[in-house]
C-alpha cells in the first residue's frame, strides 16, 4: 500500500522504475475499458497521457479500434489466457503506427496490456512479400524470353538442318553430286545454331565468371564496355559462387544503364572483399537522375536483398550516379 505520506515505497519506487523503462506500453484497464494505469513508451498512445488514465477506451479510441480492444479484454477474462488484437492507429504525436496488443488477466476484472509497435516489422514483411512477387515476376520473363530464343533461333536453325539431311538422303537416292553442297549448308545451320545456344548460355551465367572468377570476369566487361572504364579494387582470391553472381550482375547492369543512360564519360568499378561483407562500387560521371525503382536496378536490389544484402543508388542530376550493393561473406 502507498505511504499515508504520499511519498513512495522502496517495492513503489521499483515498480515506477521497471514501467518507465519498458521500450513498449504498459496498460492497466479495467472489464468496462477504463484505464486504471500506464507505464513504458507513451508516445504510442493515441491520445496526451494526461488524458488517458481514469478515461474510458470508447471515449478515446477510434470505435473499430476500440471494438477490437475489448473484445480482446473480454476473452483474456473470460478465458483466463493471453489474448493478442493488432490495430493501425494515429499517436497523439502525429504518426500512423501498426501496433499488436497482448492482453493478459491479471487481477478479478482487470487486465494488463503490452502495446508492441509492429511497424517495422510489418513494412519489412510486405518488403519481402513483394521482393519476392518481384523475382517471381522476373524469373517468369526470364523464361519466356529464353523460350522465345530458343523458338526463333536455334529451334529454327536446328529444323532446317533436319530438312537439309531429309534432303540429302533424297539426293543420295538421285543426284549425289548435289550433297556436298547439302552437307556443307546443314553444318553451316549447325555451327549458327550452337553459337546461338551458347550466346543464350553466356547471358544467363557467364562462363568466364563460373571458370576464372570475378575478377577476370569484370575485366572482360571492362574491354567490352563502349564507355572508359577504370577498375579501382578488384579481389583476386574467388568469392563464394552466390557473391560472385550478384556482384558479376550488379556491376554489368550498372554498365548496361551507364552506357544507355548516362551519357557518361568515365565509369569506375570497384570490389572489396572484407572480412564480413563484399562491397561493390560503380560510379559514373554523368548526367544522373536514374530511378532506383526502374525494373533494373529493382531487379538487382531484389538479387542483393536474397542475399541478405543491402543496395543503395544515389543519382542527383547532373552528379553521376553512384551504385553500392553489400553483400554478405
Amino acid at each position: 500500500m502507498p505511504r499515508m505520506d504520499g511519498v513512495a515505497t522502496p517495492v513503489e519506487a521499483r515498480h515506477r522504475a521497471l514501467l518507465e523503462a519498458l521500450p513498449d506500453l504498459l496498460l492497466r484497464l479495467g472489464a468496462d475499458g477504463t484505464y486504471l494505469e500506464l507505464g513504458g513508451d507513451l508516445s504510442r498512445l493515441a491520445n496526451p497521457p494526461e488524458l488517458v488514465v481514469g478515461a474510458n477506451v470508447h471515449d478515446l479510441l477510434p470505435a473499430d479500434v476500440a471494438e477490437s480492444l475489448m473484445e480482446g479484454v473480454a476473452a483474456a477474462l473470460s478465458s483466463d489466457e493471453l489474448a493478442t488484437v493488432n490495430y493501425r492507429l494515429q499517436t497523439h504525436l502525429g504518426d500512423l503506427r501498426d501496433f499488436e496488443l497482448r492482453i493478459a488477466p491479471a487481477a478479478p476484472g482487470e487486465v494488463l496490456a503490452i502495446v508492441r509497435d509492429v511497424t517495422d516489422l510489418h513494412d519489412a514483411i510486405r518488403e519481402v512479400r513483394e521482393s519476392r512477387a518481384r523475382i517471381v515476376a522476373a524469373g517468369d520473363a526470364e523464361r519466356r524470353r529464353i523460350e522465345r530464343n530458343l523458338h526463333d533461333g536455334a529451334q529454327q536453325r536446328l529444323v532446317a538442318v533436319s530438312l537439309h539431311l531429309h534432303l540429302i538422303r533424297q539426293r543420295l537416292e538421285g543426284r549425289p553430286e548435289a550433297v556436298p553442297e547439302l552437307l556443307d549448308a546443314a553444318q553451316s545451320e549447325l555451327a549458327l545454331a550452337l553459337e546461338e545456344i551458347r550466346e543464350l548460355v553466356r547471358g544467363l551465367h557467364p562462363r568466364i565468371l563460373t571458370d576464372h572468377g570475378l575478377a577476370r570476369a569484370i575485366r572482360m566487361l571492362a574491354e567490352r564496355s563502349l564507355l572508359p572504364i577504370e577498375i579501382a579494387a578488384l579481389p583476386e582470391e574467388r568469392l563464394g559462387p552466390s557473391v560472385e553472381a550478384a556482384a558479376y550482375y550488379v556491376i554489368a547492369e550498372a554498365l548496361a544503364n551507364a552506357a544507355k543512360h548516362a551519357q557518361a564519360g568515365l565509369i569506375t568499378v570497384g570490389v572489396e572483399a572484407l572480412a564480413t561483407h563484399t562491397v561493390v562500387e560503380v560510379a559514373d560521371d554523368g548526367v544522373g537522375g536514374a530511378d532506383p525503382s526502374g525494373t533494373g536496378l529493382q531487379g538487382l536490389a531484389d538479387r542483393v536483398a536474397a542475399l541478405g544484402g543491402s543496395f543503395a543508388v544515389s543519382s542527383v542530376p547532373g552528379a553521376g550516379t553512384a551504385v553500392r550493393a553489400e553483400l554478405p561473406a
